[in-house]
């Protein structure tokens, strides 16, 4: 008897150290926000559509991508989390894409595919979500880059109201709340001038006027 009780207070004993041990050890950071949606899991979602852009050009492509987001919304909701995933990895598929094509046409479906998946995200998650801010954030980098890497005034607003989502609920501190404050000073800092008579040069004499 007197052996089966230490027995069983040696036991008693190693479950206690490893919970300390465990508790002790640290933590590994939380994942980021935007490594939800893998690159990887977004190659396979589309994989269909983009093998039609490549073969028989991107309308075929957009028309076989329309056919597959029709079947996903019939089965889980216009505003669900697996259409607005299923429409940003296309877009993203396309960005992508486009650098080897260097076809504007596939750049500007990117973007726009890109800004529609912005209000699916806000239904599925809330307006203040981290998931929002990592939409916002992906279609502002593709507008910048359809624009000639200048910073469009639709582009600016979704790098701030992505930034104010990521200090209010990351912190700011958080690695993707630094990264939205470095795309937007980047773009600000980086941005071509706007050619002559264009509506984003007249915007900004209205600025100023404002400013001044």
């Amino acid at each position: 008897m007197r052996h089966q009780t230490k027995i069983f207070v040696a036991a008693v004993v190693a479950v206690l150290l490893a919970v300390t041990v465990y508790a002790a050890w640290p933590a590994a950071p939380p994942p980021e926000t935007k490594d939800r949606l893998t690159s990887e899991a977004m190659e396979q979602m589309v994989a269909g559509p983009m093998a039609v852009v490549r073969k028989d050009g991107l309308a075929s492509g957009r028309a076989r991508f329309e056919q597959l987001l029709a079947a996903k919304e019939a089965r889980y909701g216009r505003d669900s989390v697996q259409v607005a995933d299923l429409i940003t990895a296309f877009g993203v598929e396309l960005y992508l894409d486009e650098m080897t094509t260097e076809d504007p046409a596939e750049l500007q479906a990117s973007r726009d595919y890109l800004r529609d998946a912005i209000p699916r995200y806000r239904k599925a998650f809330g307006p203040n979500s981290p998931e929002v801010a990592v939409a916002l954030h992906s279609f502002a980098d593709a507008d910048i880059s359809l624009h000639g890497k200048r910073l469009t005034p639709e582009a600016e607003a979704a790098l701030r109201e992505a930034l104010r989502i990521r200090r209010a609920a990351l912190g700011p501190d958080d690695r993707e709340t630094r990264a939205t404050e470095d795309r937007l000073a980047r773009a600000k800092r980086d941005a071509p001038a706007w050619p002559p008579n264009s509506a984003g040069s007249a915007l900004e004499v209205v600025e100023d006027a404002v400013q001044d």
